[in-house]
């Protein structure tokens, strides 16, 4: 007996094996146990029955012993347990790559058979290994991989352990069968040392317990394995990685590049000669694609329950910390904290990786395990631009048939029900039902559309386009700051989401990656391959030293990544992908850099600067990013003479920053090739057709969307007291930017458009909290860019340059300052001039005016007091009666709508002046009376932008969680919640900040202890410049920068005192949030010509002996003319005590030349006694000076006339002579250049003209482009509908003829 159970596993083991002999097994039969001793494994059979890649073979494969177990009572209870020592393997990479055969796998040693019971025994055996010991090489590296106690065992369909008959579900009516296998192992530990280099570090990975589990999907007539679903399921993962390891590990991934892609080639090659309907493409294509009626039995019902449509493959891991740290070298960063290295802790909380390498391109994604699509908004994204794909192409075939454009009416009116079937299969959006299997929606021969074979033959195809896609998402994420040896402190945080604030399955990151094929790799038009990413609330707290380090560090990787990549043939078809990004609530924060201010209560702690929404994406499409959208940007831009003129502050080396790549892609007219033309039948058609026949719009310039901007100071004692924290910087507004890289001259061309207007506010301790903030920036940028070129080694090399433009409109910076004039302040109803909104409030807000402040009962209190009343002039009390009786007496509530007058204002100034003396004799007592300025507490104004307290509602929708997603539940591996329909609350308001531990908490919203009342009483001025058309132009290259600035127009507006509580309330609108939500863009003229020219020079000199702060060099030069400005005594000293520094900075070159500037000043000071005259203002006129300021802090004031003159007395006569000639020509080339002028303003006005009907006839094509891919779908989605009546209609038919029969009688 025992001879005889030897004999047959000798003749069924020794195919596999190379010295098996009956000496070595030893067998107990009656106890089911038996054992092998030192088995040598046949190389050869187990490489094509593990189908390992073409590029790899294995070289040995030994085990030293074998035990196994075998209950003979209860085999369909209780799994053959079998038992493996150690097991060894060698791999290595072939040179040449070896011959694939065309049947490979367990088919290749057995033919199909019907699932038996000995199938049954054979998958729910289980395996134990000790220990299994894998030896890799290749010319570049020797890697081993050591795997400790490895277990794989049968389990329930809820993965715990029980009967082996419950590990299996069978239908019997499809004739499929699930199975489910669980593989655990204790460690591994993965090892790689390069054969090349022996100075390059070794690269080391161990991980803890970690579990697979798989279901696996047969077929019971034939045993053929339909596909399976894996997942991958690890611990907490500890990994501290070198930069030196990575780049250790990128050589060897670059060594096994171009054997991968060799054999990737060949693997096609191998498909396509094999039939179509023996490729799993194929066959997930079928599962998808068919419908099974449900039987409603419970065993269908469980069976659909943990079913899977299509092969799927998923990596879960709950925690990693990652630690990278930077070897000593070149890679370190000059930085004098960073010269002794640093690390960088990353902490990622339930990261999943799936990968779905057979999912039909038209069909749903409701089957993906812990996947919701209603989540996701990019499916429609997918849908839309697969529809576009599909009309694109049968547009250029019916016009190489010559039949005309294409008409999606007309062909679907004609079309008989197999086309419209196969239309509705290829136009299904990703959240209609399951379509019909291919083969039906495939029409004959003979059912050709109007006798046109092109089409029929071109849906067919597209009805079998297939997509390989890869999902990654991260559940937290967070990145600490750096750490040295230098700033042993608690990690503090870098980069942190705020998952908080998401609701049931949402994660802060969600990337897709979608490719698209056919089965067998037939060359046919493919869709560009299409790359998602969207990230929720981010939070950035910008810290120097981790900026630095970080970029030091990729940079060094970098260099080693371009080497890797140096292997690869088809680099212009692999970065030819369409990608969109978007995230929602990125926050920046910038903090004091860990210096305290304890003394200065209205100094902030904190600036935040906040993106609601933002998107990046390299493809043309209607939100935002259309080339319409870009001739707008380029239109405004060349409306300033700053982007086409050669004049100051521009020199003639400069570049420009409106390129001919932007002009020609918003044309339409920078195709990566030629628009193909298809023509001829059938049988050219597929000779003529390629993979990337329609990739031929440009993907190389990248549009950011940003909107909206906006920026706040948060922090300051005195705000958190008085209850307006945090403090707005700016309003928010849109801001648009586009983007070319251009490879062969290394410059990046960055176009900027903000349609809006640009508001600021701020004093004098938040101006100074933006220059320290501004000197660590600067700081950062200097160190980076130094690092770039030492590290890159571009020092021979041409330097690469980065140009930046804008053209804002308008941008407003109101200067909050001490009031110099505190006896003219009117409590309770403040400077009317000041309160009153201006025009833009009004067109948006309207006016809303308390009654209890404009009320006349005898307590009103303001400048019209029944006390001054009889000082006021007849006409104005007259008219003050008339606009305070028609306020009720005793109302308390706002009064909205009241309609003023546009010469309100103007009266108010008419009443002011009428009781002006008295107003002085006030003012002079009231100085006595109260405090001086010096005494109030220090001044602060803002209020929070309308725009910056918007809040985003997330509608997260999800579906119930069960069946096949209870693989993915793992306890403390991966815990997942209940999905549900759910809304989230609105996200708050208050601005959160770091504190110095490194944990985010709100600021508190309580009062000072010597603050009852929570307002602030202090007397501030504002004083707002208003620039118009400001053109900005930013150029970097190597270690030299220059940025040009150009105002077309200024205009100032004052308030000499208004009490900081009513200006800035902490819960009434503000008329700083008022301005950007009226303003309405004035259009510029052809005459006006910049005010104000200004173009500063910084130059990075590296030097070992100096901080970095001081390696930068600056240079300053000016021109101010034609320019008439207004402003008020106490005005000008409050700037000038505001632009005061807290220290001594380093004195800039400066030479400013300023030409006919008139200035007024306004002595609104109050008098020194009571029979001082009014005051008179002070006209001052510059005509034509120079001013100097040297490194040695001298001011030097020349002026240009004088020193022509001076010239002038030198040879007199023989300089006259020559100017009067000069100016005889000059005269001549004025006349000529004023008719050229004229000419061009004239062909100017009609190139104009000719842009804007361009931009609306290409915005009235896209318009019908958009409109025509609806049209198709609706019409596809008819086509489906009526399809699903006619099916509905047959089966109330059948139904009802059922019915009709008589019933059968028993016999």
């Amino acid at each position: 007996m025992v001879s005889i159970i030897k004999n047959q596993l000798l003749k069924h083991l020794s195919r596999f094996t190379k010295n098996l002999s009956a000496d070595k097994i030893n067998l107990s039969t009656f106890k089911g146990e038996g054992e092998l001793s030192n088995l040598q494994l046949d190389e050869a059979v187990l490489t094509d029955l593990l189908e390992l890649p073409s590029w790899l073979q294995l070289t040995s494969a030994t085990c030293n012993k074998v035990a196994f177990r075998i209950q003979w009572t209860k085999l369909k209870s209780v799994p053959i347990c079998l038992t493996l020592d150690e097991v060894l393997v060698e791999v290595e990479t072939c040179e040449e790559l070896r011959s694939v055969s065309v049947h490979q796998g367990l088919s290749s040693i057995a033919g199909p058979a019907k699932y038996s019971f000995i199938n049954k025994v054979i998958d729910g055996m289980t395996v134990i290994v000790n220990t299994v010991r894998i030896t890799f090489r290749s010319p570049a590296f020797k890697a081993t991989v050591q795997i400790l106690r490895i277990v794989v065992e049968s389990k329930s369909p809820n993965w715990q352990k029980c009967d082996l008959r419950m590990t299996r579900l069978k239908e019997p009516d499809r004739g499929q069968i699930l199975i489910f296998k669980e593989l655990e192992w204790q460690t591994v530990r993965i090892e790689a040392n390069s054969t090349m280099d022996s100075t390059m570090t070794p690269l080391r990975l161990l991980t803890n317990h970690a579990s697979c589990r798989i279901i696996i999907k047969k077929r019971l007539s034939d045993s053929l394995v339909l596909g399976s679903c894996l997942a991958l399921i690890l611990d907490d993962l500890l990994w501290v990685l070198t930069d030196s390891q990575l780049k250790a590990a990128l050589c060897f991934v670059g060594s096994l590049v171009g054997l991968i892609q060799k054999a990737t080639e060949l693997t096609r090659i191998r498909k396509a000669a094999r039939k179509i309907e023996m490729l799993p493409e194929y066959q997930a294509q079928i599962s998808q694609q068919e419908h099974i009626k449900d039987s409603g039995s419970t065993l269908s019902r469980l069976f659909n329950r943990y079913d899977f449509i299509e092969t799927s493959y998923h990596f879960l891991l709950k925690h990693i910390d990652l630690h990278l740290c930077d070897d000593p070298g070149d890679g370190r960063s000059v930085h004098p904290d960073l010269q002794d290295g640093g690390a960088l802790q990353i902490n990622l909380q339930q990261l999943q990786l799936d990968y779905y390498p057979y999912h039909l391109a038209v069909g749903n994604r409701k089957h993906w395990p812990v996947y919701w699509e209603e989540m996701y908004p990019h499916t429609q994204w997918l849908s839309q631009a697969l529809s576009t794909f599909r009309a694109r192409l049968l547009d250029i075939v019916d016009q190489g048939a010559g039949v005309g454009h294409h008409a999606p009416v007309g062909r679907a009116q004609q079309q008989n029900p197999h086309q419209q079937q196969q239309q509705k299969n290829l136009g299904a959006q990703h959240g209609d039902s399951n379509v019909k299997r291919s083969h039906n929606a495939q029409p004959s021969s003979g059912s050709a559309t109007s006798g046109n074979p092109m089409k029929t033959y071109i849906l067919r195809e597209l009805s079998k386009l297939m997509t390989s896609c890869f999902v990654l998402r991260i559940k937290d994420f967070t990145l600490y700051q750096v750490t040295t040896t230098k700033r042993k402190q608690k990690p503090k945080i870098f980069i942190a989401g705020e998952s908080s604030r998401l609701k049931g399955e949402s994660t802060l990151v969600h990337a897709e990656f979608t490719y698209y094929y056919y089965p067998g790799d037939k060359a046919f038009p493919l869709p560009p391959p299409k790359f998602y990413a969207q990230l929720n609330p981010v939070q950035i707290n910008f810290d120097l030293h981790s900026c630095v380090w970080a970029n030091a560090f990729a940079l060094n990787l970098y260099q080693s990544l371009l080497t890797a990549a140096a292997a690869q043939d088809n680099v212009p078809d692999l970065f030819y992908v369409d990608v969109k990004l978007e995230a929602i609530k990125i926050k920046v924060l910038v903090d004091t850099g860990g210096v305290e201010y304890r003394n200065q209560r209205d100094r902030p702690r904190l600036l935040q600067i906040q993106v609601e929404r933002a998107s990046v994406t390299n493809i043309r499409s209607m939100e935002h990013s259309s080339r319409a959208d870009l001739a707008k940007c380029v239109d405004v831009l060349q409306s300033a003479p700053l982007f086409y003129g050669a004049s100051f502050p521009a020199i003639p080396s400069d570049k420009h920053v409106v390129t001919e790549k932007f002009l020609k892609h918003l044309a339409g007219i920078d195709s990566v090739r030629p628009v193909p033309h298809v023509t001829g039948d059938v049988s050219q058609l597929e000779h003529s057709l390629s993979r990337t026949l329609l990739w031929t719009d440009a993907r190389d310039v990248w549009c950011v969307s940003l909107e909206p901007v906006s920026a706040s100071f948060s922090g300051a004692p005195a705000d958190i007291a008085a209850g307006v924290d945090p403090v707005p910087l700016t309003d928010a507004f849109p801001l648009t930017l586009w983007a070319h890289w251009d490879a062969t001259d290394a410059v990046l061309n960055t176009l900027a458009h903000v349609p809006a207007l640009v508001s600021f506010q701020l004093n004098h301790y938040q101006y100074l909290f933006l220059l320290r903030a501004m000197d660590r920036i600067s700081e950062t940028a200097a160190v980076m860019s130094v690092d770039s070129r030492r590290i890159q080694g571009n020092d021979g090399l041409q330097p690469t340059v980065i140009l930046a433009g804008v053209l804002l409109p308008q941008v407003e910076v109101t200067f909050v300052m001490a009031s110099q004039t505190p006896g003219r302040e009117y409590h309770g109803s403040a400077d009317l001039e000041s309160v009153v909104p201006d025009s833009a409030s009004l067109a948006d807000e309207g006016v809303r005016i308390h009654a209890n402040s404009l009320s006349s009962s005898p307590s009103f209190e303001g400048p019209f007091d029944s006390r001054l009343r009889h000082s006021v002039p007849p006409n104005v009390a007259s008219y003050i009666d008339t606009v305070t009786s028609s306020l009720p007496v005793n109302s308390v509530q706002p009064l909205t709508g009241l309609s003023i007058p546009d010469n309100f204002n103007a009266s108010i100034s008419t009443v002011k002046k009428g009781w002006k003396g008295l107003s002085n004799m006030v003012t002079s007592l009231d100085s006595v009376l109260k405090a001086s300025p010096d005494d109030l507490a220090s001044e602060t104004a803002s209020q929070r932008s309308d725009a910056s307290s918007d809040s985003e509602r997330y509608l997260l929708e999800g579906q119930q969680t069960e069946g096949l997603d209870t693989m993915f539940r793992a306890g403390s591996i991966c815990e997942l919640w209940q999905p549900g329909l759910e809304l989230a609350s609105e996200v708050t308001e208050d601005i959160e900040r770091i504190a110095p531990d490194g944990s985010v908490s709100s600021p508190s919203d309580g009062r000072s202890p010597d603050d009852s009342t929570g307002k602030r009483r202090d007397l501030v001025s504002l004083a707002t410049i208003k620039c118009g058309q400001v053109a900005v132009i930013q150029q970097s290259e190597g270690f030299h920068s220059v940025l040009k600035l150009q105002i077309a127009r200024i205009v100032t507006d004052e308030c000499g005192a208004i009490p900081i509580d009513e200006f800035q309330p902490a819960k009434i609108k503000s008329k700083f949030g008022c301005r950007s939500r009226a303003w309405a863009e004035v259009p510029a003229s052809d005459e006006t010509m910049p005010k104000v020219a200004v173009r500063f020079e910084h130059t990075v000199e590296p030097r070992r002996d100096l901080h970095p702060r001081s390696w930068g060099k600056n240079k300053l030069q000016g021109e101010v003319h034609d320019l008439e400005m207004e402003l008020n005594m106490s005005s000008l000293i409050g700037l000038a005590d505001f632009i005061e520094d807290e220290i001594i900075p380093e004195a800039v070159p400066m030479e400013f030349g300023v030409q006919n500037v008139k200035f007024q000043l306004n002595d609104d000071r109050p008098p020194s006694s009571i029979t001082s005259p009014s005051p008179v203002p002070v006209n001052l006129k510059i005509v034509d000076i120079l001013l100097k300021n040297d490194s040695n802090r001298v001011l030097t004031v020349e002026s240009r006339s004088d020193i022509s003159g001076m010239s002038k007395s030198v040879n007199t006569n023989i300089e006259n002579a020559v100017y009067e000639s000069q100016i005889c020509k000059l005269k001549q080339s004025n006349e000529e250049l004023k008719a050229e002028n004229v000419e061009l303003k004239r062909r100017m006005a009609a190139l104009e003209k000719i842009a804007e009907e361009n931009c609306s006839l290409r915005q009235a094509v896209e318009d019908c482009q958009i409109l025509r891919t609806c049209l198709m779908t609706a019409q596809d989605d008819v086509a489906r509908l009526l399809e699903e009546k006619r099916t509905l209609i047959d089966r109330l038919r059948g139904m009802q003829e059922q019915l009709d029969q008589p019933p059968r009688t028993k016999r």
